[in-house]
């Protein structure tokens, strides 16, 4: 019955898709990503790169989802600091200054500080030449007329060095001076919200080392807003962490929540030394540090191997140094430091998925102002699936705004789309009749893998379109409504174990992979098992799923599928991977056809290549021995010929009256017999009721998808070549 279907509608691309492996499937969006090419041949970016500059779209390539470890870079404040510790604390060993060797033992004279005492020798800065000018290093007498943080400090040979830093340093001094300026961004607002939770108020210090109050650092495990929140803890204390809002970057919410979480910290360790390292480390490692070493002195357990982390002996000393160096600007020489001017606002109602550009436009404020004033809105633009929230203007335009809003959101004409599990922006688009860069541009996307299912995205509102002849608009919006299945106009194959399934009770339904995928997320959705999917097809539980393999499950028969994207039933064809129906369709996808070959007397790869096109790279990988193989009289090859019809892939996007040439220049039968003529006139299908040759008018849906599996092939095709393995 698809074998007449086939023959008698209009032709379409056979699409494989394999469901037990993604040699020939792609990367998904990796193919819509900025370079295709595989690591062989790497296209080139638009802009050039400096020698030894790697490529983030060729990685992303590669790796199949964004990089995110170097998305955000170090700030050079926070880059130069690390440097200055690597040296100044060795991470293989107890912490040794330049010119000492081992560890230099901590004052420990009486104070109600935690201790007071001289700066070691070792660690002052050279005397300087007469007449130079320099700031002479600092004795006990200077130390003891500092004032002090209002938290503990202990003379510590690690805080005494930072102090030396900052002090001395000009790398140091330009750090400091950096964070000072940023710090009057914050200290009144930060202030208030220690205040009003009973805590010592230069824990602003915390945030100062964190992130040198910057509201958009990220670090490379994913922290990220000044007081650097991992994703849980930052959900746990009430920051919302989602597609549209990280309340991370908050300068409030943030704030308010760091504030929480170090009153809590404090409560269980009673120290605040301790409660520092349990905000760098974790509570957790504190606690295991506490129990193994029988121990709660933290000065005590950053002295033993596999005590705390190397970054938490470095981060509590760090905190004390700028608390110290804050709280006596003008005895570290920065007293000159301008600070900027305080984060101050107004709060304006705004309707839900308008943008902050639109905002800016009626308040009569300049769009960076705004969105400086917002990070927590990722997207610069307010969800869209609640409603009107609180959005920051600057001092004085909340009237403003509320006099132009209506008109500045004229032309802000959206629609709200709930993403179902499984569904893509190429779904959309294909839907919407839209183009996939405008959904982008619209939602923000940098990378299609950061939607999920339940995300809601903004499309542009069209005008209803007219009811086509014979339905009724009640028939109209029943279709848009309808749970929708892949909108697809290839037939696709799905290869499947050879195996039988039969359930009583349940009924099959093939599934689509997407970026970000994973089985556990897969089960739940269709409410089976991990295990069972492995089962249904050829599926390797311990290793990603790729894009655009098709997965059949069988489900419940009261399994409701409108939160889901299925592919189109009537559209999918079932082979046995491996199976000769199989591998003549997968050949034939590609516009050739499967033949077998029987060796003659001084046959060899390269010249049985040169006769069908092929390379002895690709028969050697089709038939799968070695390229040093050599051919015998008798031997049996399998080999793909062209059909003499270039395959829908290589036909897109060629200019009118232009052919772009087969790799082989020159058709050879698979036997030495004299060709039909008639062959030329009609070109001979790849595989019996499968019809390779293309429409004659391909739809542009198709045609795009042509060309990204076209792409991607080559990328999958190429990486095998080139990583796969080595020619001998």
């Amino acid at each position: 019955m698809i074998g007449k279907r086939l023959r008698t509608a209009r032709p379409r691309r056979l699409l494989v898709v394999f469901a037990g492996a993604a040699a020939l499937a792609t990367a998904g969006s990796a193919a819509a990503a900025p370079s295709a090419a595989g690591p062989g041949k790497p296209r080139q970016p638009a802009a050039a790169r400096e020698p030894g500059e790697e490529s983030l779209s060729e990685r992303r390539a590669v790796r199949g989802v964004a990089v995110d470890d170097v998305a955000t870079p170090e700030t050079p404040e926070l880059r130069e600091l690390r440097r200055f510790e690597e040296q100044a604390f060795p991470r293989s060993g107890a912490t040794r200054p330049p010119g000492g060797d081992g560890a230099l033992p901590a004052p420990a004279l009486p104070g109600s500080w935690g201790g007071s005492g001289d700066v070691p020798p070792e660690l002052r800065s050279p005397t300087p030449a007469a007449g130079s000018g320099a700031t002479p290093p600092p004795d006990s007498d200077w130390l003891r007329a500092l004032k002090l943080p209002d938290f503990p400090v202990r003379w510590d040979a690690q805080v005494l060095r930072y102090l030396d830093y900052f002090k001395n340093d000009p790398k140091g001094r330009a750090v400091m001076s950096s964070w000072l300026r940023r710090a009057g961004r914050y200290r009144e607002l930060y202030d208030k919200v220690l205040a009003r939770h009973g805590l010592p108020r230069d824990l602003f210090y915390l945030a100062m080392i964190e992130s040198g109050f910057e509201s958009v650092a990220r670090s490379r495990v994913g922290a990220g807003g000044v007081w650097q929140f991992m994703p849980g803890a930052a959900r746990a204390y009430g920051l919302e962490v989602s597609y549209w809002i990280d309340g991370r970057r908050d300068p409030e919410r943030a704030a308010d929540a760091a504030a929480r979480y170090l009153k809590d910290l404090y409560v269980r360790f009673g120290s605040w030394p301790l409660a520092f390292a349990a905000y760098n480390a974790g509570y957790g490692a504190v606690l295991r540090a506490i129990t193994n070493y029988n121990c709660n002195d933290y000065w005590e357990l950053v002295k033993h191997e596999s005590g705390l982390p190397w970054e938490s002996s470095v981060y509590v000393p760090k905190i004390l140094a700028a608390a110290i160096v804050g709280r006596n600007q003008a005895a570290f020489g920065f007293s000159d430091v301008t600070p900027d001017a305080p984060f101050a606002y107004d709060e304006v109602e705004v309707p839900a998925g308008t943008t902050l550009a639109t905002v800016a436009r009626a308040a009569g404020a300049k769009n960076e102002v705004v969105e400086a004033l917002n990070p927590q809105l990722l997207r610069n633009r307010t969800p869209p699936e609640r409603g009107a929230m609180r959005v920051r203007v600057p001092t004085g335009t909340a009237s403003i705004y509320a006099a132009n809003i209506d008109k500045a959101r004229a032309a802000d004409k959206v629609d709200t789309v709930l993403l179902r599990f499984g569904e893509t922006l190429d779904d959309v688009a294909r839907a919407r009749g839209l183009a996939v860069r405008e959904l982008r541009r619209l939602n923000g996307v940098k990378d299609s893998a950061e939607l999920r299912a339940g995300t809601a995205i903004v499309v542009p509102r069209r005008a209803a379109a007219a009811a086509p002849a014979g339905k009724s608009d009640d028939d109209t919006a029943d279709a848009a409504v309808k749970p929708a299945v892949a909108a697809d106009d290839d037939t696709v194959l799905v290869a499947v174990p050879d195996r039988s399934f039969s359930y009583e009770g349940r009924e099959r339904v093939f599934y689509r992979a997407r970026d970000g995928d994973s089985l556990d997320e897969i089960a739940d959705a269709f409410g089976v098992r991990s295990d069972d999917l492995c089962e249904w097809n050829n599926v390797d539980p311990g290793a990603k799923l790729h894009p655009r393999m098709v997965l059949q499950i069988f489900v419940r028969k009261d399994f409701d599928p409108a939160g889901v994207m299925l592919l189109d039933p009537t559209k999918v064809r079932v082979v046995t991977l491996g199976s000769e129906e199989f591998l003549e369709l997968e050949t034939a996808r590609r516009g050739k056809k499967r033949l077998y070959y029987t060796a003659k007397g001084g046959d060899t790869l390269v010249k049985l290549g040169r006769r069908y096109g092929l390379t002895p790279g690709d028969l050697a990988r089709i038939n799968r021995f070695s390229y040093n193989t050599e051919l015998h009289e008798g031997d049996r090859v399998v080999v793909y010929s062209p059909t003499g019809d270039p395959p829908r892939e290589h036909a897109m996007g060629m200019t009118p009256g232009k052919k772009r040439p087969e790799r082989g220049t020159t058709t050879v039968a698979a036997t030495r017999a004299t060709p039909d003529p008639a062959a030329k006139k009609k070109p001979a299908t790849a595989v019996a009721k499968v019809d390779a040759k293309p429409a004659a008018k391909a739809d542009k849906s198709s045609d795009k998808s042509g060309k990204r599996d076209k792409a991607q092939d080559k990328v999958a095709d190429k990486t095998g070549d080139k990583t796969g393995g080595k020619k001998k």
